[in-house]
């Protein structure tokens, strides 16, 4: 089998999604992209790579090493919708980081780059709402749009992956027609109600690196490890205990709480559930 850790942060990623983070002005990471590189390889990983906040700079620092390839989480939204959102783009070149930062701002234009261009990707996080803003109707549409999902992300609450995964894994014909009448919107991929799962640490320390991965069958070049990703033959390992968030954020405020209990009540609704609790 090779693995490679597809989920992780270096010093180059901008500021910081977490608020204790922005609080303290602290980056996102302080992470040095060489000995990250040397952690993963230590740890086991066949394949190294970066996915730093819309940036490729810390990529370019390990670029020459060997067993190494270029990739970025990339931010993007809804047309006219303040919801964010975050893909994982493998593989790429410094052209097509340029392509890319010029569509990102609409995940529809996103996808259909990343799509035409055959670029291996992936919705991260996808029950984590990284601004507040992720309603029901956002995942019905990323159902649409995307095959492939982080399945484990080391970083969030297990609950999360676990979730997503049974949640996806749910998925009909019949709910996927439901999905598209409802938004209007077409799946852009054969049998889209079945998902591809990846996996990643989320590490934004390096004291995480490789505590979650993702494996394919044994892989001779990074070329043909993210060849395997496209044609699904990836499993996403989580091999240490889960350790949660990097810490304890502060008590959300009542109206937080209660729009995420909304939130988590309508994404089981969409699978004919009795609501989260």
């Amino acid at each position: 089998m090779s693995r490679c850790d597809l989920h992780i942060h270096s010093r180059y990623s901008a500021r910081s999604e977490e608020w204790l983070f922005r609080r303290l002005d602290f980056p996102d990471s302080y992470s040095d992209p060489k000995q990250l590189h040397e952690q993963l390889l230590m740890h086991g990983m066949d394949y190294v790579t970066i996915t730093d906040h819309d940036t490729i700079a810390g990529c370019l620092q390990i670029a020459h090493l060997p067993r190494t390839f270029i990739s970025e989480q990339v931010t993007t939204y809804f047309p006219n919708d303040p919801c964010k959102l975050h893909i994982l783009v493998w593989g790429i070149s410094e052209q097509q980081h340029r392509e890319i930062e010029g569509v990102r701002d609409n995940v529809f234009e996103l996808q259909r780059y990343l799509q035409t261009a055959q670029i291996a990707h992936a919705v991260a996080h996808p029950l984590y709402s990284v601004n507040g803003k992720l309603e029901a109707s956002h995942l019905e549409q990323l159902i649409l749009l995307f095959k492939h999902f982080e399945g484990i992300n080391g970083l969030r609450d297990a609950l999360l992956s676990d979730l997503a995964q049974t949640l996806f894994k749910q998925l009909t014909p019949d709910k996927i027609d439901e999905f598209a009448n409802r938004h209007n919107l077409a799946a852009t991929h054969s049998e889209p109600w079945k998902k591809v799962f990846v996996g990643g640490s989320d590490d934004h320390g390096g004291q995480f690196a490789a505590s979650a991965f993702t494996e394919t069958p044994a892989a001779g070049s990074a070329e043909e490890h993210r060849a395997r990703q496209r044609r699904n033959t990836v499993n996403p390992v989580a091999r240490l205990l889960q350790h949660g968030r990097l810490f304890h954020p502060r008590p959300l405020p009542r109206k937080t709480r209660a729009r995420r209990r909304a939130i988590g009540e309508n994404v089981f609704a969409l699978y004919g559930g009795s609501g989260a609790h």
